[in-house]
């Protein structure tokens, strides 16, 4: 019986938590096969066994914190071991498999154990990482008939385990049943997403300031320029034109654009204009970071923020694209509402939270008009920025706005 341990995975690495099981008790498996996949601090990688054989027992749940050189499975290197009856053995959760990145997961609901359901031959394309088609094809279940609960149709690890759980011919539904309650294990990015919030939330005592803004006339100008950047292949949004207008704002309240250090309190102000986008994806949120913002034309992000958002959607993201950013932009405009209170991505020292442009009566010159209004809602880490300079950055963040031709004095 070969013991399989955690081996050293990071310089500077001396734990992980277990994200998901690859394999599980009774499994034959063989040389440099992925196990399961463990989460850092530094990223998310798959862990493979040296020796082959029959998995006989595995230790550890989902979520469970592990020591390097601590035991991960017992693996019969003869292969005619059998699982023992207490052996762990837990349904993989959702995590794509190809970014070297912190990855989100799903527990398992509890439930009894069921036989699953026979494949159904359906030829439809389905949408889902490898690691799900993997586990479809261990379940010998056909993925083109499991209903996908993801963004886009993507069919999740849940999808497969409420599958397989569900009668035949009973339709599927995530809703909980009254009388019931489910319990779910807060693991992987998720969980180190709350750990993050909480420390932002605790450290840096915040403070949200709101104001409104007549995007009427740079929405013109961008419909007219989206044409012309559509011409070279790119998606032309507002968020090129919002990070242009930081840049402006930056250069007269420095302090915005910053890093803290917390022991010593140390203010790092940064001449680096590195603004990272809060981006939604089917593994949760991640905060892609573009570059020296200030050294590049609209075009240029507008096409950068197209091919960072996408690949940190695919899970194809790079970790060093998640990491030095100096400042930070969420928006929930997509989802409606007026506005909402966002917490700072610490060590940064303030976020803009960017809402829905709604389009309503509003007086210009003695004149009701219609004009397209957005709120802007930013937070502040009050032990470094005062609420009158929130204010005043806030105001000329909106004068640059509203006057969007002061976008490209820097290139006149």
């Amino acid at each position: 019986m070969y013991t399989f341990e955690l081996p050293e995975i990071g310089e500077g690495v001396v734990e992980g938590e277990i994200v998901q099981w690859l394999v599980k008790p009774g499994d034959v498996i063989a040389v440099d096969q992925p196990v399961c996949e463990i989460m850092t601090d530094k990223a998310t990688v798959e862990i493979s066994t040296p020796k082959g054989g029959r998995v006989a027992q595995l230790h550890g749940e989902p979520g469970d914190v592990i020591k390097v050189h601590s035991p991960l499975a017992e693996i019969d290197t003869d292969g005619a071991g059998a699982a023992p009856s207490n052996g762990v053995s837990k349904a993989p959760v959702e995590a794509p498999v190809e970014a070297p990145v912190a990855k989100p997961a799903k527990a398992p609901i509890a439930a009894a154990p069921t036989t699953p359901a026979p494949p159904v031959s359906s030829g439809a394309k389905s949408v889902a990482t490898p690691a799900v088609r993997r586990r479809a094809r261990e379940m010998s279940v056909d993925l083109g008939a499991v209903p996908g609960s993801g963004k886009g149709g993507r069919v999740l690890h849940q999808d497969l385990e409420q599958f397989v759980r569900a009668p035949v011919g009973v339709p599927q539904s995530n809703a909980v049943p009254s009388g019931h309650e489910e319990h779910i294990k807060i693991i992987g990015l998720r969980r180190k997403i709350a750990e993050q919030m909480v420390k932002s939330r605790f450290t840096a005592p915040h403070f949200t300031y709101v104001d409104e803004v007549d995007m009427t006339v740079l929405d013109d100008m961008r419909k007219r320029l989206k044409p012309r950047a559509a011409e070279r292949g790119v998606k032309l949004t507002f968020l090129p034109f919002l990070m242009k207008a930081l840049v402006l704002t930056f250069r007269e309240f420095p302090n915005v654009n910053a890093n803290v250090i917390e022991d010593p309190l140390t203010l790092v102000v940064k001449g680096d204009m590195n603004i990272g986008i809060a981006t939604d994806t089917p593994q949760g949120l991640f905060v892609p970071v573009v570059k020296n913002v200030e050294q590049k034309s609209v075009l240029q992000l507008a096409a950068e923020i197209q091919d960072l958002t996408t690949r940190t959607r695919e899970g194809k993201v790079k970790l060093d694209e998640l990491s030095g950013g100096t400042f930070t932009i969420t928006s929930v405009g997509a989802f409606g509402g007026m506005f909402a209170t966002p917490i700072i991505n610490h060590p940064e020292v303030a976020i803009l939270g960017i809402n829905r442009i709604h389009e309503r009566p509003v007086v210009r010159d003695g004149q009701i008009v219609i004009r397209k209004m957005l709120y802007i809602s930013s937070s502040f880490d009050h032990r470094i920025l005062d609420g009158a300079v929130a204010a005043r950055w806030t105001t000329a963040l909106k004068q640059v706005l509203e006057a969007p031709e002061t976008l490209f004095w820097e290139q006149l």
